[in-house]
């Protein structure tokens, strides 16, 4: 009996002398893992903008300006543009390379039409330094499209053309 108990006692001490083994290797691991998390958004440190005319017709080329602006000092910045179904643009130009050295912005003047009265879109995708950033530009074709976006449109800005636009602050940070 003398023996199972010291067999009991010295089972006992070995498990927590490797339990507190165990526990600082797991310690010191720990505290070697960097624990810090940061979110890095994978894309082009590129903006955009654009200017439309106040009122378009289906049937007719309209003017569409896109200008970008980006935080480079070299390098090309690869922009290509994909309209929506029914949305034609002129000459078929749907690719465009700037180069980075010279100061933006970087002006893009494209020429849509539209056989059909309608909502469409304008889809822009940017790649630079391997890093790619889509945008997209609602254009209001015809009648029936200028009345469903009037609502939705405030006037507190005017363009070159004299047609209104709303200026919204935003702040982005990108890393």
């Amino acid at each position: 009996m003398l023996n199972l108990i010291k067999l009991v006692v010295s089972s006992a001490l070995i498990c927590s002398a490797a339990a507190c083994s165990l526990s600082v290797e797991t310690a010191e691991m720990i505290a070697k893992t960097d624990t810090s998390h940061a979110t890095v958004k994978p894309r082009a440190n590129v903006s955009m903008t654009s200017a439309l005319p106040k009122i378009m017709s289906s049937g007719a080329f309209y003017p569409v300006q896109l200008s970008f602006e980006e935080a480079y000092t070299q390098g090309v910045m690869t922009v290509s543009v994909k309209p929506s179904a029914d949305l034609d643009l002129f000459g078929g130009e749907d690719l465009k390379t700037f180069d980075l050295a010279e100061q933006g912005p970087h002006v893009w003047n494209l020429d849509v039409k539209s056989q059909l009265d309608g909502i469409y879109t304008l889809d822009v995708f940017t790649e630079a330094h391997n890093e790619s950033r889509s945008f997209s530009v609602q254009l209001n074709m015809g009648q029936i499209a200028q009345k469903t976006s009037k609502t939705v449109e405030p006037e507190n800005g005017e363009l070159v053309d004299g047609g209104k636009i709303r200026v919204m602050d935003a702040e982005e940070t990108i890393q």
